[in-house]
């Protein structure tokens, strides 16, 4: 036996008693993460509100997370996992305009803040349960598992719910689970039954006649004039099977799933309804709509697979594919992304990396239908034969593929390089749910769906003094808009790797698609034909960022940036000076392991 084989049965040796008495193992994570970002454009609203483009409201938050590990209890028969997280951040005061004692009107609507929030349509805090499950071996080959928890070999779907599996030799493992399926969509515990309908959107009608001054007298149930109410319960159910499987060069997941839900969709296809009539002595704004549908929500059976592969030393190849077999959206492809990695040179000399990716937006209706599409509840005239539109999108589907080729190289030293371009696409997926507006050549005549982006830059990770650096060029050409984008970032590491501190200075050129054409205009009767992007400008952000690391166990970061937003004159607006935008962002994170 070789010296270095010998060695090594001496080591299992020792430490296999110790691992066969081992006791339980605690592991675990605290997080605390803050960001705030503001903006103003030094513009008085109650001057010149044609001129005001910055916001007035602020994004912030602070979030704390906690994960808990442990393992091996009870004689090893017992694991636990606790995965939660809080955010603490406002809401955006859209509903003082329910208010009758609100004295946020005139100057004082234009000048004080509609709060500071993190969660834009919905507003308020964030409780969210990620994880929280126990698992049990009565024999070592069998596990069961209760609780909260994601399932990988599924395309990582949240189950509350009970999962059985079993260890079927050294390369295959499976399992089979059924439980609740929460709003996948949800970000707190409040909303994982419930859909929520957010902050400031009208669902009641008035329980007193509103007066308005018109050729009629609405009744106290044909406007919405009082906050939003949820429509209750959402529950959905899902269960399905799994395995995982490892080979060494070849290993990954495989699963299919199927989830049903006990609650209305969006209502199916949006049509007009011929038979409605609009208020008396108006004419309709747009064709009122039939009543929507209440069947219950399609299910959604899918089937997922993800794979990696090393065929050689140098070759990595990794493919994820989820497949939508039955669903609202009927059969379509969700997810299909092939990635690869050749070491062509040794020594990282020549890396080449090939990939392709699909993505279509998975919609399950239930969830959507409030915050999206209501043709029945708030402001539909039922009472007299009409119907409204709450809000112009319904739940419509896109689709986008990518690919990409990347050259990367270091020359020498820490001293190397790459280019790197992309191509991408994207569709409309089920935009026949809405023929009378998608399909027509108003709206499709102005669809862009071809975009992409070239980038080259050098970086070096070190060679003199341990400094690192790297200079980037961008140039996107987007959907709509074409923008040439210059970063440079110079960092190094001091007191033995223990801080990292890095600043740096990116410039992006920005030309819309239909910047200075003052000819074509945004009018209700084409609304398709110009309401898109006419700026041209340029933005500079500046960054300083530090990291300490005084401990293995302890971490902390920040990170501020200093964004400054310039725009060209704008012809065809009525005040021609567009003012500059000055934003400031800041990041801190502070982390703790054990």
């Amino acid at each position: 036996m070789p010296m270095r084989g010998k060695l090594l049965l001496a080591t299992l040796l020792l430490v296999a008693p110790s691992l066969a008495t081992a006791g339980p193992v605690y592991r675990g994570k605290v997080s605390l993460t803050g960001f705030y970002y503001t903006e103003d454009d030094g513009v008085d609203p109650t001057l010149n509100i044609d001129k005001r483009i910055a916001t007035n409201s602020n994004l912030g938050l602070a979030d704390l997370r906690a994960t808990v590990l442990a393992s091996r209890m009870w004689k090893d028969r017992i694991d636990f996992k606790l995965d939660f997280r809080l955010r603490l951040t406002g809401s955006l005061d859209f509903e003082r305009k329910f208010d009758s004692n609100s004295q946020l009107s005139g100057d004082d609507f234009y000048k004080k803040s509609l709060g500071t929030t993190a969660r834009g349509y919905l507003g308020g805090r964030e409780y969210d349960l990620r994880e929280a499950y126990v698992t049990l071996r009565p024999v070592p080959t069998w596990h069961l598992s209760l609780g909260r928890m994601y399932i990988a070999e599924t395309d990582a779907i949240k189950v509350d719910g009970v999962r059985v599996a079993h260890d079927f030799g050294q390369h295959w493992y499976g399992s089979a689970f059924f439980g609740g399926y929460p709003n996948p969509y949800s970000r707190s515990l409040l909303t994982d039954y419930v859909s929520p309908c957010g902050n400031g959107v009208a669902g009641q009608r008035s329980e007193t006649p509103t007066i308005i001054t018109g050729p009629f007298d609405p009744t106290p149930t044909e406007l919405a004039t009082q906050q939003c109410q949820t429509d209750g319960g959402k529950f959905g159910l899902v269960g399905g099977v799994g395995a995982r499987y490892n080979y060494g060069a070849l290993w990954g997941t495989v699963g299919a799933a199927g989830s049903f839900f006990l609650g209305p969709g969006d209502g199916g296809a949006v049509s007009p309804n011929f038979g409605a009539t609009p208020p008396m002595g108006t004419d309709p704004i747009q064709q009122n709509l039939t009543q929507p549908s209440s069947d219950l929500d399609a299910p959604r059976v899918f089937v997922s697979w993800f794979n990696s592969w090393r065929p050689h030393e140098r070759v990595d190849l990794m493919s994820d594919l989820v497949i939508d077999l039955y669903g609202s959206a009927g059969p379509q492809l969700t997810r299909a992304v092939v990635l690869s990695s050749i070491r062509a040179l040794s020594n990282d000399r020549l890396t080449i990396r090939l990939g392709y990716s699909h993505m279509s937006s998975l919609a399950i209706n239930m969830y959507l239908s409030r915050l999206i599409y209501n043709r029945s509840a708030g402001t539909t005239l039922a009472a007299i034969g009409a119907s409204a539109v709450e809000n112009n999108l319904t739940v419509l589907r896109t689709g986008r593929d990518e690919g990409k080729v990347t050259l990367d190289s270091r020359f020498f030293r820490r001293l190397g390089g790459f280019i790197e371009g992309r191509v991408r696409a994207r569709s409309l997926i089920n935009g026949d749910s809405v023929p009378d507006v998608y399909n027509t050549p108003t709206y499709t005549k102005n669809t862009s769906n071809l975009a992409g982006d070239v980038s080259v830059g050098v970086r070096d990770t070190g060679t003199l003094y341990g400094v690192r650096a790297s200079l980037i060029y961008s140039l996107i050409f987007d959907y709509r808009a074409q923008n040439h984008v210059i970063s440079f970032d110079v960092g190094r590491d001091f007191w033995k790797d223990r801080i990292t501190a890095s600043i740096g200075y990116t410039v992006a050129i920005t030309t819309d698609q239909l910047a200075n054409n003052d000819k074509v205009f945004c009018t209700p009767s084409d609304p398709f034909s110009g309401c898109f992007g006419k700026r041209s400008g340029m933005t500079h952000e500046a960054n300083a960022q530090v990291a300490l690391n005084p401990w293995r166990t302890l971490f902390f970061l920040v990170d501020y940036r200093l964004i400054a937003m310039t725009s060209d004159d704008r012809k065809d607006l009525p005040t021609k000076e567009v003012p500059t935008v000055i934003t400031h962002a800041i990041l801190f994170r502070s982390e703790f392991r054990w």
